[in-house]
């Protein structure tokens, strides 16, 4: 599985440090959520913590890859990188990654179908991974695929926020357009430097704003629990 990406030699190890930092902050997204779930017992928190989870492996594998690639190269490679040419660790870490990247946006698009059963799940999986599994462009069937599910979650978010108008809802919506949109970039990025660095800073906002609309729901909460104790 060739990842044949057009990098500008300035954004160089910039990259690997926002990769790294999606590792932290997917991972506080998960724990949160987690934590709401516990408190609420809603299922779809249960799942979007599941989801954040796998993003996060995603990462850390991607994260890992990036530095043996790094230690791979001098500074003077060019920033065409076609990986095919590292160890086969790098290429096992490539589908690695895709699939976790892949489970976790599965798992979103699962809560936007609102049909809570295993075989639809099932179904699903074995479409994405068979359209992966035989695709000769296989970095560019993964980010058409999550460009894909990604465009079913942003219309999920689109109907909720159109349904109740809250700032949470509208915070997350944003979010996955901006995770949309990253993919989308990537799907050009082979031809053109900028989109490489446009879908990395498009990233970094959208896991910041879930991240933050997580952070100020646990926030109200705890307020709200505090004046009804002071009610009584």
């Amino acid at each position: 599985m060739a990842s044949l990406f057009v990098e500008p030699s300035w954004f160089f190890g910039y990259d690997i440090v926002l990769e790294l930092l999606f590792v932290i902050i997917a991972g506080l997204v998960s724990y949160y959520a987690w934590k709401i779930y516990k408190v609420t017992g809603e299922r779809n928190l249960k799942l979007f913590s599941l989801a954040f989870l796998f993003i996060m492996l995603s990462y850390v594998i991607q994260s890992v890859m990036n530095f043996i690639i790094l230690a791979k190269f001098d500074d003077d490679m060019t920033l065409l990188m076609n990986l095919r040419s590292v160890y086969f660790f790098n290429l096992f870490a490539i589908y690695a990654q895709a699939i976790l990247f892949l489970i976790g946006l599965l798992l979103l698009a699962y809560i936007a179908l609102k049909i809570f059963s295993l075989q639809t799940f099932v179904l699903l999986f074995i479409l994405v991974f068979t359209s992966l599994f035989f695709s000769p462009y296989k970095t560019f069937m993964l980010y058409l695929l999550s460009t894909v599910l990604l465009a079913f979650i942003v219309y999920y978010y689109l109907n909720n926020y159109w349904n109740n108008r809250k700032a949470s809802t509208l915070m997350v919506l944003i979010a996955m357009i901006c995770l949309f949109v990253s993919n989308l970039s990537f799907i050009f990025a082979t031809d053109e430097a900028s989109y490489y660095v446009v879908g990395h800073i498009l990233e970094l906002t959208a896991y910041v704003l879930v991240l933050v609309n997580l952070l100020v729901i646990i926030r109200f909460g705890r307020q709200k629990l505090k004046n009804g104790k002071k009610t009584r």
